[in-house]
């Protein structure tokens, strides 16, 4: 089994995706051209893309920024920078178009898209994006005169294809100095970053001459500017698209209903919202996998997941892939515990707690458990978390809860002071998901939970022999391992619905594809 990343930034991923999108808008609705408003809920504070990995931040790089290939939602592998390409179970060779610039008209050549695979997979740089968007191990060759790129692994990688539609290519003037990308971009994609006004919004503008997007597509019907703006409250992000100030933006909670009413379209996509995983570290109560059961048992996860949702989520099928997984089956139903008090209880005596008073305690001390939570989901998500937090209370435990945003999602995770964390993983392929799983503890990697499942790692080695999807039903029980040994249980995935008004997109999983974005009919 191949060992995972290292980066504290890395961990920013889990909790924070799309599915919080939100926020306040001037679009082109209010007379300022041809301006498309797209609402977050947050100042992701960083839009580097060789760092951040803050889903909303990710979706707004893939205006300025490119990659290999494109996946569509029906799992196809279409072209991007790269117009064809080679592959077999360790190595793919792509061959890049010859017409694709960079913002300052810079040609993007094979030595280019080399030089960042090395860069990731270089130990001085200790990237985040290594073991993530980049397999360990993987070297990357070029010959520009053929305008081909090679990536090889001296072992399987079965997703190696599939997974460079992950990466997005920086320009090689930003490379080595890339930190300046956090607020300015150095890329090849259909929209360069033009102005940043912290907290409050990011403005792109449409580059001329753009042809190489996804299966060849160009942006000339694409809006000249779009706008990201930050506002966290979802009656506001209501009141504002109601009035035509705001263009596009996720409604979760009771206000969509005066969106439906009032005859606006949404476009759905499917996230992974509700997921616990667990601390394991020696000095946790929860290394104990009887306590961690214990804990699931104790609350309702069903009805924790329908107050997450507002009623309108779904089960999951798998643990943290988003739309159009590459592998299909069901790796969750049946394998949840029931909610189940009493069970819970016997499953803490056996581990040798007492309960007196109304509390649990063990060698003197009580029951104390800690859960950090994604702040920026809403109140939905808010109140999900307090009835969680109260039906443990009734159970015997005592709880305290820390809301994250982007900036300390990172340093609590990784600092490991907390017994359970609600924080949803968002990945495209089942080996992304290694890092958090398996491998190194922070901070040389992305293990905060200090995980070693034997059969997981067993089930993960056999599925990494196989090509692509012929591992899938490996994958597939490697993620049920996860779930009966409570290393981490996913409940609820959310409908998340993208409001619009005037525009048509689509959704991929990774947010608003840009190439989709158009003006419809008359405003």
């Amino acid at each position: 089994m191949r060992r995972a990343s290292r980066g504290a930034a890395a961990a920013v991923a889990l909790g924070l995706f799309a599915a919080g999108c939100g926020g306040t808008g001037v679009g082109g609705s209010s007379g300022d051209g041809d301006t498309v408003t797209i609402a977050i809920p947050s100042d992701p504070s960083n839009l580097n893309p060789m760092t951040t990995l803050v889903s909303y931040a990710t979706m707004m790089n893939r205006f300025s920024y490119d990659s290999l290939v494109n996946v569509r939602t029906d799992g196809r592998i279409v072209s991007g920078v790269a117009e064809k390409w080679t592959s077999d179970a360790n190595s793919v060779t792509f061959t890049l178009r010859r017409d694709v610039r960079c913002e300052n008209g810079a040609p993007l050549t094979a030595a280019d898209v080399a030089a960042q695979y090395k860069h990731i997979v270089d130990p001085a740089n200790k990237s985040p994006l290594y073991g993530l968007m980049v397999p360990p191990g993987v070297t990357a060759t070029a010959d520009n005169e053929a305008g081909t790129v090679t990536l090889a692994s001296s072992q399987p990688t079965p997703f190696l294809l599939r997974g460079t539609s992950m990466l997005r290519l920086v320009c090689p003037s930003s490379l080595k100095d890339s930190d300046k990308l956090a607020h300015t971009s150095d890329g090849t994609g259909p929209y360069r970053l033009a102005e940043v006004v912290a907290g409050d919004h990011f403005t792109f503008v449409k580059r001329p001459g753009y042809t190489w997007g996804p299966d060849g597509a160009d942006n000339s019907a694409s809006p000249d500017r779009v706008v990201f703006k930050v506002v966290g409250n979802e009656s506001t992000r209501t009141n504002l698209l109601l009035s035509g100030q705001l263009d596009i933006a996720s409604v979760m909670g009771a206000d969509r209903a005066r969106l439906t009413a009032a005859g606006i379209k949404a476009v759905i996509e499917r996230d992974p919202l509700g997921m616990l995983l667990f601390n394991e570290a020696p000095n946790r109560v929860t290394a104990d996998v009887r306590v961690r059961r214990a804990l699931l048992s104790a609350i309702d996860l069903k009805q924790i997941g329908a107050v997450a949702t507002g009623g309108k989520g779904m089960a999951p099928l798998r643990l943290g892939i988003t739309m159009g997984p590459p592998c299909t089956e069901d790796s969750v139903t049946g394998h949840l515990p029931p909610h189940d008090p009493a069970q819970a209880a016997a499953l803490m005596r056996e581990a040798g707690w007492k309960k007196s008073g109304g509390r649990w305690s063990k060698d003197g001390k009580q029951l104390s458990i800690s859960m950090p939570y994604p702040g920026v989901f809403g109140t939905q998500l808010v109140s999900a978390v307090e009835l969680a937090v109260k039906q443990w209370e009734s159970f015997g435990a005592k709880v305290s809860i820390q809301p994250t945003t982007a900036s300390t999602n990172a340093s609590i995770l990784m600092g490991g002071q907390w017994e359970l964390a609600w924080a949803p993983i968002s990945v495209s392929t089942p080996d992304q998901i290694l890092p958090f799983f398996s491998g190194p503890k922070p901070p040389e990697g992305l293990n905060f939970g200090s995980l070693d499942n034997p059969e997981y790692q067993r089930l993960v080695g056999a599925a990494m022999a196989r090509p692509d999807t012929a591992g899938c039903p490996e994958w597939t029980a490697a993620e049920s391992e996860l779930i009966k040994r409570a290393d981490a249980v996913t409940f609820v995935d959310s409908m998340t619905p993208y409001f619009v008004r005037g525009y048509s997109f689509e959704l991929d999983g990774g947010g608003v594809v840009p190439s989709s974005l158009h003006k419809v009919g008359g405003r």
